[in-house]
């Protein structure tokens, strides 16, 4: 901390309210990023200067592109990481919902439910006795299969908490995709919704895991125990304390540090079943999505814990003590505006296809702007943003009063967030995030100037763990210190980064990855059909259409195959998101 952060931390009480916080716009992310040291030195102070910072105020917004000329190098703006190496994403959430225990941190929407700082920190606590009771360990696995409810944030910050990671399956998969993504992680313990626990329950039994299964909810029609029971202390169990250190030394998870696991994600996948990318306490610590987020913010997705942007979501209001809006309901654009109303919700992240049914389709743009108010970021990721979607959304959240922003965003489960377009500039996935690296090879390895195109490679300071369990596809992935991202485009002339397609021939529909061959290989089964090749159909809301081209077997089999009859096929064998496929 610099002589001038330590005079204000002294002087703060002297000064006019809105004289400091005025004063701290010019360090509000130095502020932003020193959140666990200040909390050891004044907690009330800092939680002050959080709450007088407007948040509609101009603040920075870091992210840029150096070029190497010599090398061929692109480089984000270089950080300090503040985050001590020793924290653990757990601590650090704890000594930040402390500061203000009686803040309503999340509310469920679908139910009303709110949870206060103080109610989840209890919760957390609950849970990790009983996790300590049943013997779990440093290092297991809490497996999730479940949509946004109100005890799951819990039910993670106690896993992190007892030292365990989490690893979560996409609540709409079928079993034989859960069973795909449960069996490289061995989970000990399984979270899910009462409408696919028949499912959990299979895939459990199948891969022979033995592990204990909850439902996110209560149920009177459940056979299985809910997640509330973890809630209650019903006999003595080992006593830890929610407290500044040394007490946070009574977790289970003090042991660890920035370079353990945290969280497991399910890689996109070029050419096959997704893999599990290990996601370390560093890493989660330091990366992040909104440049802008404050305690004052209100941050909301729809996305569940399986998707990068939920877990971005969840970890960045915790960490900045702001409040988080759930709801495990579908996306639709009137209900999504409905909830930015209601909640004057401040920083979204929303995939191209929601972002393409918002603005493409209404005709009332005036409207849906004025609903928009309160929005201070909405980010846009997961696949391609179409330059007709960010040129409307742009004319949405225009304002001359207010500092709003559309930003694109381009990211990989294994390195986070990779680049930022802040610019409005069209058709670029922007400027590189802090203290990543990039060069762009072509098929030799030979590193590639402006706008040369190839494969983009990526170096980062936090460690990245490699696939559970995979290490040759780990090293498969590494050339030196380098991540091949399997990713193709360039850098222009004005260091803007540009995707122009992946290597491999998976695809995504929906926000939902797609792989052909899964596909392929279960419309073979089907009579009457030689040969098919599925592939993507682009269009502008689902991003692709699963479409499929089949050749008939010259017999009768073959003479009797139409379409409905695929169609049909494709709904028995295949989970919702392939019921669309164009034949």
């Amino acid at each position: 901390m610099n002589a001038y952060l330590r005079l204000l931390i002294e002087v703060s009480s002297l000064l006019p309210l809105a004289t400091l916080a005025y004063t701290l716009q010019a360090y509000y992310y130095y502020l932003e990023r020193c959140l666990i040291s200040f909390t050891y030195i004044n907690a009330v102070k800092l939680q002050l200067f959080y709450e007088c910072v407007p948040t509609t105020c101009k603040m920075p917004v870091y992210c840029g592109t150096n070029y190497d000329s010599t090398n061929k190098i692109w480089s984000g703006p270089e950080q300090k990481v503040f985050y001590n190496y020793d924290l653990t994403l757990g601590e650090a959430i704890v000594e930040q919902l402390q500061l203000n225990p009686d803040k309503v941190v999340q509310i469920m929407d679908s139910t009303g439910e709110q949870v206060k700082a103080k109610d989840l920190l209890m919760n957390s606590k609950n849970i990790v006795r009983n996790f300590v009771a049943m013997g779990l360990k440093r290092g297991d696995v809490v497996g999730l299969y479940a949509s946004n409810t109100t005890h799951l944030s819990a039910v993670m910050l106690a896993a992190w908490l007892t030292g365990l990671c989490t690893h979560a399956a996409y609540e709409g998969c079928d079993k034989d995709e859960l069973k795909i993504i449960f069996d490289l992680s061995k989970p000990k313990i399984i979270f899910c919704d009462l409408e696919n626990s028949y499912k959990a329950q299979a895939a459990n039994e199948e891969l022979n895991l033995k592990a204990k299964i909850y439902l996110m909810h209560s149920s009177i029609d459940a056979r299985l125990p809910s997640v509330t029971e973890l809630l209650d202390v019903k006999e003595h169990l080992p006593d830890m304390a929610l407290g500044p250190k040394p007490m946070l030394s009574r977790f289970p998870c003090f042991p660890l540090n920035g370079g353990d696991t945290a969280v497991i994600l399910c890689s996109s996948g070029t050419t096959g079943p997704p893999k599990g990318v290990l996601c370390s306490h560093q890493a989660l610590l330091n990366r992040y999505a909104f440049q802008t987020f404050t305690a004052n913010s209100v941050g909301f997705t729809f996305s569940s814990m399986y998707w990068m942007s939920g877990l971005f979501v969840l970890k960045e209001t915790l960490l900045k003590g702001g409040l988080r809006i759930i709801t495990n309901q579908p996306f639709s654009p009137e209900y999504f505006l409905h909830l930015i109303e209601r909640y004057k919700i401040t920083h979204v992240i929303a995939n191209p296809s929601q972002l393409a049914e918002l603005c493409l389709k209404p005709n009332n743009l005036a409207n849906i702007a004025k609903r928009m108010n309160s929005i201070d970021t909405i980010i846009g990721g997961g696949s391609k943003v179409l330059p007709i979607v960010a040129k409307q959304m742009l004319k949405l959240l225009k304002s001359e009063n207010q500092y709003k922003r559309f930003v694109v965003a381009y990211g990989v489960s294994e390195f986070g967030v990779f680049s930022y377009n802040y610019t409005g500039q069209l058709d670029t996935e922007g400027l590189l995030a802090p203290n990543l690296r990039v060069r762009v090879v072509d098929r030799s390895e030979n590193p590639l100037g402006p706008n040369g195109q190839g494969e983009l490679q990526c170096w980062s300071p936090y460690k990245w763990l490699g696939y559970l369990n995979n290490p040759i596809a780990t090293q498969k992935c590494l050339t030196d210190k380098w991540f091949r991202t399997g990713d193709i485009g360039y850098f222009d002339e004005e260091g803007c980064l540009h995707i122009c397609s992946r290597l491999g021939d998976v695809f995504k529909s929906n926000n939902i990855q797609i792989y052909p061959e899964k596909v392929e290989n279960i419309l073979m089964k089907l009579r009457g059909v030689q040969e098919c090749c599925v592939f993507g159909q682009p269009d502008l809301i689902k991003t692709n259409l699963v479409a499929c081209a089949v050749v008939k077997t010259k017999d009768s089999e073959g003479e009797n195959l139409n379409e409905a009859k695929i169609y049909r096929f494709v709904e028995e064998e295949l989970p919702a998101v392939y019921h669309t496929i164009q034949i």
